[in-house]
């Protein structure tokens, strides 16, 4: 959904070599779906891995590459996930820094970015080496199927025609139900929840542990009571 960039370098007192900036100042053109569906999977990404501090989510924040001439250039994926890599906030992904690519990139595409997606961001996420590419089109209306996965194969993306389709670098499965991109644990076959979500299936699962408690206890409440009037009963 994002375009590719290359904002010019800043420097500061604070920093005493280059602070790459994270921002090119132009508004992000996105539709209430492409923003949904953003925030969605990041969000049940995330949460999918948040007890793994060497996984690193995110998402629409500029990550710096060198091209084949060593030039630093940007482009900003709109969700990626960085599997050996410290989970932190950072305000951007530097792979000089890093030394390690995205593992899986996700791109929400659109009429106005389905070019750049399938042509450039294709050609510079195969170069930079990541593993698996998917496109999804959140409108319906850009492309056919409108969920569309690339791996890697010696150096160039060859399409995932295998349905479902699946990560194997991240272990899930990727569906389209009811036009919404969902993410599926390829083992156990679950669908991967927000954060919101699992919060509220914990609580009903403590609820529901409450109310089988207090009807244990109640049972056997009940149960002493009868014994106490057996013995009563047998005692006359």
């Amino acid at each position: 959904m994002a375009t590719t960039t290359a904002p010019s370098i800043k420097r500061s007192r604070l920093y005493p070599e280059e602070r790459l900036p994270e921002s090119d100042g132009k508004p992000m053109a996105e539709t209430d779906a492409h923003r949904k569906h953003m925030v969605d999977l990041l969000d049940v990404l995330e949460e999918y891995f948040r007890d793994d501090p060497n996984v690193y989510v995110t998402g629409n924040i500029f990550l710096y590459y060198r091209d084949e001439i060593k030039e630093r250039q940007s482009i900003s994926p709109d969700i990626f996930v960085v599997r050996g890599v410290k989970k932190k906030e950072r305000r951007i992904y530097n792979l000089d820094v890093e030394r390690k690519a995205p593992d899986m990139i996700i791109e929400l595409t659109s009429q106005k970015t389905k070019a750049e997606d399938l042509g450039t961001k294709r050609f510079i996420y195969a170069s930079l080496g990541v593993r698996e590419y998917f496109i999804f089109d959140p409108t319906g209306e850009t492309i056919r199927p409108t969920l569309r996965g690339f791996r890697l194969e010696v150096g160039e993306y060859v399409p995932i025609t295998r349905m479902p389709l699946r990560s194997e670098a991240l272990g899930l499965e990727l569906r389209v139900e009811q036009n919404r991109l969902r993410l599926y644990d390829a083992k156990t076959g679950e669908r991967l929840r927000t954060h919101s979500e699992s919060e509220t299936e914990r609580r009903n699962a403590e609820k529901k542990a409450a109310k089988a408690l207090k009807a244990y206890q109640a049972a056997e409440t009940e149960i002493m009571r009868l014994r106490e009037e057996l013995a009563k009963y047998r005692g006359k």
